[in-house]
């Protein structure tokens, strides 16, 4: 029974880190900065025929939202920049996101509290959520790298019901605002950053434990 529980604890811990450092790294590539780098690099101001400071405002209007549950209303010349459908799929989105935002929240309190009280077995759960992480970031990093279409198609086909997320690139403004290049460059990065996060927290650990 000992044993069974130390596993189930090892377990959850492992899956705690996991999901606290997925939230962090998603908030850090949210962040208008970021947006606003990966906008540029993906020529979206130029798709929108508008002013990069005018591609920069709509994203952070729909980041807002995302984060904060609002209707995707932004405009752009007096009228409502997405359509029903864009907006009804960041509506799932967001939903999304923000889950995963609140389960990140909670695994990093929990996390903190073990730490305030110098739990022996910490740094194990640590490590095995580091090393899970890493391996896993790794491997969708590089689906994403080597075949990108069928990665975005599958994890959107897993996450969303279908026909709610196939967008049109010659008339929907979403995937002009957000191209596939956009994609490419931030799920790699996001990836990049995990495995260099979970690289950083393994040796932490390994050291804690020594």
């Amino acid at each position: 029974m000992n044993a069974l529980r130390r596993a189930v604890r090892r377990a959850l811990l492992a899956a705690a880190v996991l999901v606290a450092l997925l939230a962090l790294t998603l908030l850090l590539f949210l962040l208008p900065p970021v947006v606003h780098a990966l906008l540029d690099l993906a020529s979206a101001p130029t798709l929108l025929s508008v002013e990069p400071p005018t591609a920069y405002a709509l994203s952070d209007a729909l980041v807002r939202d995302l984060l904060f549950g609002g209707t995707f209303d932004a405009q752009l010349g007096g009228e409502v920049f997405l359509s029903a459908a864009e907006r009804s799929h960041l509506v799932d989105v967001g939903v999304l996101f923000r889950g995963l935002v609140l389960f990140g929240a909670g695994a990093l309190a929990l996390l903190a509290l073990l730490a305030m009280r110098r739990r022996r077995w910490l740094p194990q759960g640590v490590r095995d959520g580091a090393v899970l992480l890493g391996a896993g970031a790794a491997l969708v990093g590089g689906a994403f790298l080597f075949a990108f279409d069928a990665t975005f198609t599958a994890a959107h086909q897993l996450l969303f019901p279908a026909g709610t997320w196939t967008f049109n690139p010659a008339t929907d403004r979403l995937v002009q605002l957000y191209p596939e290049t956009f994609w490419v460059a931030a799920a790699i990065g996001f990836c990049a950053v995990l495995v260099a996060t979970a690289a950083v927290g393994f040796r932490a650990a390994r050291r804690r434990r020594r």
